[in-house]
């Protein structure tokens, strides 16, 4: 019985890791912690709470990174009117500044992937290691939302 409890427990925190390292795969990553939530809610309290709030993060994390590109490929946009009849009247001219700023400011999406990306992973080394883990603002969300009935579960030992 205590091996069996203890594959259990192993199990959960493999469900609950995964769910979290998911996010590399972008938006399939909200599918996978969606299954996590679903198959284990009756089995282990804490992965179906950790794919839960792994879900939600990285369909938060989704909307925000496809806003910003969006914002972004508008504002690159725009920075192509003064370059437009700057090639008419000399096309091996340089770009004006504006132009570089645009392509500069792809930086900004890339690093909200990248830190989104880095949380999301370090989520998933903590529930491997057994720790509890909470997203800053998503986990105290949906402790305090509907969502999830009950105390979090924190994972046993």
């Amino acid at each position: 019985m205590a091996e069996n409890i203890g594959r259990s427990e192993s199990e959960g925190r493999l469900l609950a890791a995964l769910a979290h390292g998911s996010i590399v795969a972008q938006g399939l990553g909200v599918i996978v912690g969606v299954l996590v939530y679903v198959t284990q809610r009756d089995k282990s309290r804490y992965a179906a709470f950790q794919g839960l709030q792994a879900a939600v993060y990285q369909l938060i994390s989704l909307v925000l990174v496809v806003g910003l590109w969006f914002l972004w490929g508008i504002f690159y946009a725009l920075t192509w009117i003064p370059l437009i009849p700057q090639m008419e009247a000399s096309p091996d001219a340089a770009p004006p500044p504006i132009f570089w700023v645009g392509i500069g400011s792809m930086a900004i999406p890339l690093a909200l992937m990248a830190i989104v990306g880095l949380y999301g992973l370090w989520g998933a080394l903590r529930c491997w290691q057994g720790r509890d883990f909470r997203y800053a603002v998503v986990g105290r969300l949906l402790e305090r939302s509907g969502l999830w009935q009950g105390e979090p579960p924190a994972l046993a030992g």
